[in-house]
């Protein structure tokens, strides 16, 4: 398909005037540990954008040539994992963030493993996968993969090669240090080598834009129609751009753009809306952290200024309704589980998928959100269809989504649809289309997380021996004792006090003073966040063998919640003040430990939900 020059849309005279505000910006150095590097002009800047539909717009210097650096990263790890699949990649390199620099030495203590595919060791590794008789092969294998994404051939400037080369002493001892490790498996010099090359292909800046959109566009490239990268590895792609691709810099960039993206000391960066655009920016005038100065403030504006409109997002395509789909691998509910019951749902917690709809259900977003459910429903049991977000639906799409429903159900499946309480008309037209559905659980919950606790309760009944509701979890076998001593529990146990709660009957509330944290016996306890005027939020439910009220035990802070009993239940009060010094320490290290674990939870979460 051909690109279309729309050099008088909304958005080419959006990027011409943004590039006219940041030109100004002339903040940051050329990147000089490789000194090739440093004959880059500091006045480049060039900026493009690649729309799923075929569409680019490009401002500046947006065809002048750079290497492309470590925004290689993100697309080999994808070449690799159609090599290898996803378990022979993983057992060689990570996917945790590393929160340090592009060339820290962040691997596994034991194993050697690099902690993630866009620092340099686990690029190292990555690279030392892609399949190939020979060193040639192999490098040719990668430059026609990146051609599948830019839609031209590719090439090695050869001066940069050499001179990162000659320079990457760093790279070199990092390779060997993992040779040791036999998380690289043969000598590490080929392997090696072929890392300073694939860093050392000529890019443009609109070679990025249509590389993002490719991954935007689920892998296709969407001028040429070619396939660049098997649509089930996008989104693993995208998931390490999120969490890794600005390394140090990871998490700010997801707070204030809020894209995956991969940046490079060349000076580009490239960044994906998933089902839209891909966006690039090239200044070769860097921060600290080795990111374009230039590079950042573009992407936190179009972040700011975005609005779908720009970019003529047809509402007739299920992009622009889906605002995120996961399954209950990648998400869970916020009920607190126990680890069998975690272990559970990272294994067969696919079988429950999730879709997050937006803005307005017409016939056409629809019917692709259909084609796209159909085409995506192997293994999945419970579908669930969250409507909170949506802000009206018509009534050829009710119908078909009543249409979905009950062909699915009489399949076997479970269909859900939180979200739709307050939409009168579209309860009324699921009805007429189908009077069967008043009598399932289809409309039972009014949002995605309490239907993801229901789905992940019966997903985890049918896999587990079924438990008695009433059976209490003894004070030793609590979360909170898992590192103390027999001793220990034991003076644990001497200080607590049995209490008993009915159903909804509160614990604490917002607030008061804190005086004991509480370890469940018996029965559900929700943390509840109250808001004037509107329902409470639910931030977690708990179950037997948890605890809750434990961190003003370090802080001295009052209550930050309201927790209540939600079917009635049992708990052991423990007084702060019973709890004797050693004993204190113990249970600080554990709750500390337990909640850094819950903190990066969370944030794989809002990674992966924006």
């Amino acid at each position: 398909m051909a690109v279309k020059a729309l050099v008088d849309s909304p958005i080419q005279k959006y990027l011409e005037a943004l590039h006219g505000r940041v030109a100004d910006l002339r903040e940051g150095d050329l990147a000089s540990y490789i000194p090739e590097l440093t004959s880059a002009d500091p006045e480049w800047f060039g900026i493009a954008v690649a729309t799923v539909d075929g569409h680019v717009y490009q401002v500046g210097d947006s065809r002048q040539a750079f290497t492309i650096q470590s925004i290689s990263k993100p697309f080999v790890y994808g070449l690799a994992l159609a090599d290898l699949g996803v378990e022979r990649v993983l057992a060689k390199v990570g996917v945790e963030p590393s929160g340090e620099a592009f060339n820290s030495i962040s691997l596994e203590p034991g194993t050697g493993r690099p902690l993630n595919p866009m620092i340099n060791a686990g690029a190292i590794a990555t690279t030392c996968m892609i399949a190939g008789d020979s060193p040639e092969q192999r490098e040719q294998r990668i430059l026609e993969m990146f051609a599948r994404y830019t839609g031209h051939p590719m090439v090695v400037d050869e001066r940069v090669y050499a001179s990162e080369a000659r320079t990457g002493h760093r790279n070199r001892a990092l390779a060997h240090l993992m040779r040791n490790f036999d998380v690289i498996e043969t000598d590490p010099e080929p392997g090696l080598d072929l890392y300073f090359r694939q860093c050392s292909v000529l890019v443009n800046c609109r070679d990025l834009a249509l590389m993002g959109a490719c991954l935007a566009n689920n892998g296709v490239n969407p001028v040429t129609g070619v396939r660049a990268l098997p649509e089930a590895q996008v989104a693993r792609v995208l998931s390490v751009m999120s969490s890794c691709g600005m390394y140090d810099y990871s998490g700010g960039w997801i707070y204030s753009v809020g894209m995956p993206a991969k940046s490079g000391v060349g000076g580009g960066i490239v960044a994906v809306l998933p089902g839209q655009v891909g966006i690039a920016v090239f200044s070769p005038l860097l921060d600290a952290r080795g990111n374009s100065c230039r590079g950042i403030r573009v992407c936190e504006e179009i972040s700011r200024d975005f609005d779908l409109h720009l970019f003529h997002t047809s509402r007739s395509t299920s992009a622009a309704i889906i605002r995120a789909r996961y399954d209950a691998t990648l998400v869970g509910s916020q009920r607190r589980r126990r680890l069998a019951e975690r272990d559970l749902l990272a294994q067969h917690g696919n079988r429950v998928r999730v879709y997050d709809l937006q803005g307005e259900l017409t016939i056409g977003a629809t019917e692709s959100l259909v084609h796209e459910v159909l085409d995506e429903l192997a293994g999945v049991e419970v579908l669930i269809l969250d409507l909170a977000r949506v802000v009206n639906v018509d009534q050829a799409a009710a119908r078909m989504l009543a249409d979905l429903s009950r062909d699915l159900t009489g399949q076997g499946r479970t269909v859900l649809i939180p979200g739709a309480a307050n939409k009168y008309a579209f309860m009324r037209l699921v009805a007429q289309a189908w009077p069967q559905s008043q009598d399932l659980a289809i409309f039972q919950f009014s949002d995605s997380d309490h239907a993801l606790e229901w789905a992940e309760d019966r997903l985890i009944a049918t896999l587990a021996p079924p438990t008695d509701p009433t059976q209490e979890t003894a004070l030793a076998d609590n979360d909170l004792c898992v590192t103390l001593s027999g001793e220990e529990r034991a003076g644990l146990a001497a200080i607590a006090q049995r209490l008993e709660f009915a159903a909804g009957a509160p614990v604490f509330r917002t607030g008061e003073a804190a005086d004991a944290l509480f370890l469940i016996a018996q029965g559900r306890f929700e943390v509840l966040l109250p808001a004037p005027g509107q329902p409470p939020r639910r931030l977690s439910t708990l179950s037997p063998g948890m605890y809750f009220g434990e961190l003003p035990l370090a802080s001295g802070q009052p209550r930050s919640a309201d927790v209540v009993a939600r079917d009635g239940g049992a708990c052991w009060r423990v007084p702060f003040a019973a709890i004797e010094a050693g004993l204190k320490i113990r249970l600080l290290s554990t709750i500390a430990s337990q909640l850094a674990e819950r903190l990066a939870e969370q944030a794989r979460v809002q990674r992966l939900l924006g």
